[in-house]
């Protein structure tokens, strides 16, 4: 990997409680950048690019960026004409760009700028509707030839996978009610995991919370089926949320007021592995180490913390501490919670941070480092949880039934 001490758009920040150094994209193309969602890799296995979301506030659009992360060789971009709508990109199995859903289409990006229209859906599916979305996030079957669509048209679902060469769609299920955040396994390439989400109805405005969070559907649409059947039942199940499939296969998410888990889909029996409160975490490969944010639902009182857990040692330790509220954090629209995620085969974390003054950037911070110093000088996990307040603070906004 580069050395980012030696790059002329990363200026180096070390966090002053905890001692780990990460470097910060300073350089800008747009006003404010962020990285890919945390279930999608920002730097592709190789280490070789950093791809990323460019706004221009109060502009309600995103264009694609990329920077080359090599010191000696540095470019950083913006693709005015790809403009992901309605969906997070991914990058391509290859990494050698990215896929991205733009109006009715599917396209490849390569870092050169080309573009490459690979899907459409036409009238046939859409009957004159508009289409809210694509996909939640762009997300690829293990053996490269389908990509996830958990479309969104006229306030409906329909979960289908589009061939990637042929540009077929083959629709495997469809919901009057939300379904997002389909997400292909790495391991099984017939295998989708699929969220159940809370919604408002578009006519009535009726507020419709999770009874459960969870969901697998296959390729040749003969299952569908809860991860761990009544789990979250009796729960509204907005404190359960941002899963994801970890390298291996398993089903990892974060429980607001517990913790980070795991699923072995073999015996769909979950294990609560990280003994805190977090919101949004991710976990290398093999569920070594796990990353995540602390909380980011209550930066009007207080900071937000990145926190990198070693499991084999119990110990945490900051990343960064104490992130002031971003500046633009009061427009949810941009979306920018830390949402860390480990990328380039474990060996970076990528989020976002708000140090200094507040304004909003993509922070790269190699792994190695943090490692050593979480052993050294990490906390042993003192196992506690959050306790839940009805209708006070952002648990009892998130929980709260009404009509």
């Amino acid at each position: 990997m580069f050395d980012l001490s030696k790059h002329p758009y990363f200026t180096k920040y070390t966090d002053p409680k905890s001692g780990i150094v990460s470097y910060i994209l300073t350089e800008k193309v747009a006003a404010l950048q962020r990285h890919f969602y945390f279930a999608q890799p920002s730097i592709p296995s190789d280490g070789k690019y950093l791809w990323f979301l460019c706004f221009n506030p109060p502009a309600r659009y995103m264009t694609l960026g990329v920077v080359s992360l090599n010191p000696e060789h540095p470019f950083i971009k913006n693709f005015p004409y790809a403009a992901p709508q309605g969906g997070n990109p991914c990058i391509t199995p290859e990494g050698d760009g990215v896929y991205f859903g733009m109006v009715n289409a599917v396209y490849k990006l390569d870092v050169e700028g080309n573009l490459t229209k690979l899907i459409s859906v036409g009238p046939k599916i859409t009957h004159g509707r508009p289409i809210e979305r694509l996909f939640t996030h762009a997300s690829i079957s293990a053996d490269g030839k389908y990509i996830a669509m958990d479309m969104q048209i006229a306030g409906r679902i329909y979960m289908s996978i589009g061939d990637l060469k042929t540009g077929e769609i083959k629709l495997l299920n469809k919901f009057g009610r939300q379904y997002n955040h389909a997400m292909f396994s790495p391991v099984d390439k017939d295998l989708i995991l699929l969220d159940q989400d809370w919604w408002r109805d578009r006519d009535s405005g009726e507020y419709f919370p999770i009874d459960n969070r969870m969901w697998l559907i296959n390729t040749e649409a003969t299952s569908f089926e809860a991860v761990v059947p009544g789990m979250f039942y009796g729960r509204d199940g907005t404190e359960m949320a941002h899963d994801y499939f970890s390298g291996d296969g398993w089903v990892c998410w974060s429980d607001y007021l517990y913790g980070a888990y795991e699923c072995d889909l073999a015996t769909r029996k979950p294990s609560l592995v990280w003994k805190r409160p977090i919101i949004h975490s991710h976990c290398s490969k093999n569920r070594e180490f796990f990353v995540g944010d602390y909380t980011p639902y209550e930066w009007k009182t207080k900071g937000c913390g990145v926190v990198f857990y070693d499991r084999k040692n119990d110990k945490e330790i900051n990343i960064f501490s104490d992130l002031p509220i971003p500046t633009i954090w009061t427009d949810r629209y941009y979306h920018v919670d830390p949402h860390p995620q480990f990328c380039a085969e474990d060996t970076l974390i990528v989020c976002e941070c708000s140090v200094g003054d507040g304004e909003s950037a993509i922070a790269i911070t190699p792994v190695a480092d943090v490692i050593e110093k979480c052993r050294t000088k990490g906390e042993k996990v003192i196992p506690r949880h959050d306790v839940a307040d009805g209708e006070a603070g952002w648990r009892g906004e998130l929980r709260r039934f009404d009509f």
